[in-house]
């Protein structure tokens, strides 16, 4: 086999195997994104479903949340799908009257004691803040799956260096810092490198370059997408 023949199978091997972990990453963060979508945005549900749910042959672990509202009360009921039923009870915090009422009025309908009622309360600290809303990108963080919460860290992590540490001729922003500043400020820079930037050495010369500013914009377009798509998503559940 002469050198060029090798050469050129190596170069189709490096090639396939980063298109293969394209995928995969891109895989990754689109079920974190949704992960975090449903997280979010649960589909509201009533007391009455929510006995059902602890009827059933395997009680889900509910999660009791707190706003100037009242008291609100979350379960998994397939993977990555959250409902969720609010009771009004302004001013409301852990331990006090208002939620105890709420536990022993679904404790006598499902007909379960209180205390084998699998609750949990969940601190304010465990979930978004205001830093988030400055960066998105730490969204990974507060997903309640421990596996896909590191995947997609870990997929982010893999992102910032190699849009920092590979050579130029890998990529098409030559700017190292720009695909840096894209994905921790917008958040959905991370897709946008692993669509745009092929991370491998091209047959001859170097990839077309693109400019600081159109990463900038094809990441603002990647995020209206997602967001759209994710608000289609959301609501085509809620209506099934």
């Amino acid at each position: 086999m002469s050198n060029d023949s090798r050469i050129s199978r190596s170069l189709g091997i490096s090639t396939s195997l980063t298109r293969a972990a394209r995928f995969i990453a891109l895989a990754v963060l689109g079920v974190s994104y949704v992960a975090c979508l449903f997280q979010l945005f649960p589909i509201p549900s009533t007391q009455e479903d929510l006995v059902n749910a602890l009827r059933s042959d395997r009680p889900p672990v509910v999660e009791i949340r707190y706003d100037d509202h009242g008291v609100n009360l979350l379960w998994e009921t397939a993977p990555l799908i959250y409902r969720e039923v609010h009771t009004h009870a302004p001013g409301a915090i852990p331990g006090s009257d208002d939620v105890a009422a709420v536990e022993k009025a679904i404790a006598a309908k499902a007909g379960k004691r209180m205390g084998d009622l699998p609750f949990r309360d969940r601190s304010a600290d465990q979930g978004p803040g205001a830093l988030d809303v400055l960066l998105p990108a730490a969204y990974p963080l507060f997903l309640r799956s421990a596996v896909l919460r590191w995947a997609a860290v870990g997929v982010g992590v893999a992102v910032l260096a190699a849009a920092y540490a590979l050579p130029r001729r890998y990529m098409r922003v030559k700017n190292r810092g720009v695909w840096f500043a894209v994905c921790l400020v917008t958040g959905f820079g991370f897709f946008t490198f692993l669509l745009l930037e092929r991370c491998v050495a091209p047959d001859a010369g170097e990839p077309p370059e693109l400019k600081p500013r159109y990463a900038w914009g094809a990441s603002v377009a990647t995020g209206v997408l997602l967001a759209l798509g994710g608000w289609g998503l959301v609501h085509v559940v809620r209506w099934t």
